[in-house]
């Protein structure tokens, strides 16, 4: 799917949605969603096209795959946590969706620590 393709479905999921909004709100908030996940469809071949580039780079060269795995998951945590969070302030639940948010940076952190860990370890080991 091509930025034009998303940009007509984007298009007119904005005008079903306005035109349903005055009528039937949830409705509205659904068909946001959909077209959320339609889009997000169309790009996941794109997606997957880029992480497998990202492991052949990675399977040449010396880094070790774990931490390739890590970046992958905190950008995945990162682009689901920010969906739901607009999903969520789009139905005008802002206090729900900056909950969303603290929660996907706090499961990043976790994540992350083993690297950070492992990295403080690698720096404490060259220092004399």
């Amino acid at each position: 799917m091509d930025i034009v393709q998303i940009a007509v479905i984007g298009i007119i999921g904005m005008i079903l949605s306005l035109i349903l909004k005055k009528e039937n709100s949830g409705m509205s908030v659904i068909i946001g969603i959909v077209v959320g996940i339609i889009i997000f469809m169309g790009v996941l071949p794109k997606i997957e096209a880029v992480i497998q580039m990202l492991y052949k780079i990675v399977s040449k060269s010396e880094v070790d795959i774990k931490y390739i795995d890590v970046i992958l998951k905190i950008i995945g945590i990162s682009y689901i946590s920010q969906f739901a969070s607009q999903v969520c302030s789009d139905a005008g639940e802002g206090a729900i969706a900056s909950k969303i948010e603290f929660a996907g940076k706090v499961i990043i952190i976790v994540i992350s620590a083993p690297v950070l860990m492992g990295l403080i370890e690698m720096i404490l080991n060259l220092m004399p």
